[in-house]
C-alpha cells in the first residue's frame, strides 16, 4: 500500500469566453505595461469567471474557512510571438495563489512547465523510470481558455514557444481580506 501525503494540486478547468479584446493594451517584451488587466472593462466579465473558479478552488476543493475573501491583486498579460521566450523557474512572493488564463496558444505544443520544490538531499541517485513518486519536473499542455490557479510557491515557469503564432495568457496573483489564523488556539489576526 502507498500513502500519498501533502499533494500538491493545479486547478484546471476550461473557461467559456469566445472573444477577448486587446485594444489599448500596450506590450513591453511581451508582457503588458499594465498590471492591472483583470480590471479593465474589456475583461470584466473574464475577470467574473476566474473568480468563480477562485471561490471554487478556495472553499469546494481546499476547505478554506469562509471568513477569508480570496481577491485577484494583480493581473497582467504575455504575448509571445515567436520563438525566444523561455523565463526562468519563478514563484511569485506576496500572494497565496497564482493563476492563468490561456487565452490563445498552439494547442499541443504550447506549455507550462512546474517543477517539484527539492530540499538538500546529501545524496542523488538515478531512477530506471520516471513515474509520479520520483518525478520532478512535469510539463503541461493547456489548451484554449484553460485556466489553471495553484499554490504561488509552487515553482513554474512558461514552456518554450516553438512557433511564430501568437500565444497569450493572462496571469495573476490572489491574496485575501478577513480573518487569518487558528480560532480555536486564538492566535487568529486580521
Amino acid at each position: 500500500m502507498l500513502l500519498e501525503i501533502f499533494p500538491e494540486i493545479v486547478y484546471q478547468e476550461n473557461l467559456p469566453i469566445s472573444s477577448y479584446n486587446l485594444e489599448g493594451i500596450n506590450f513591453r517584451n511581451n508582457f503588458s505595461s499594465s498590471d492591472d488587466i483583470l480590471n479593465l472593462e474589456q475583461f470584466k466579465s473574464i475577470k467574473e469567471l476566474i473568480q468563480t473558479h477562485i471561490k471554487k478552488y478556495t472553499y469546494e476543493v481546499l476547505e478554506i474557512s469562509k471568513d477569508l475573501n480570496f481577491y485577484i491583486t494583480r493581473s497582467w498579460l504575455i504575448k509571445i510571438d515567436k520563438a525566444d521566450f523561455n523565463p526562468d523557474f519563478h514563484r511569485h512572493v506576496n500572494s497565496f495563489f497564482t493563476g492563468v488564463l490561456y487565452l490563445d496558444l498552439d494547442e499541443n505544443k504550447d506549455s507550462i512547465i512546474f517543477q517539484k520544490h527539492r530540499d538538500y538531499q546529501y545524496v542523488e541517485y538515478d531512477y530506471e523510470k520516471t513515474n509520479v513518486y520520483n518525478q520532478t519536473q512535469i510539463t503541461f499542455l493547456p489548451k484554449k481558455n484553460d485556466l489553471l490557479i495553484f499554490s504561488a510557491r509552487l515553482l513554474h515557469q512558461i514552456g518554450p514557444h516553438l512557433s511564430t503564432n501568437h500565444r497569450i495568457c493572462l496571469a495573476f496573483e490572489v491574496f485575501a481580506k478577513g480573518v487569518f489564523g487558528k480560532k480555536n488556539i486564538l492566535r487568529e489576526f486580521n
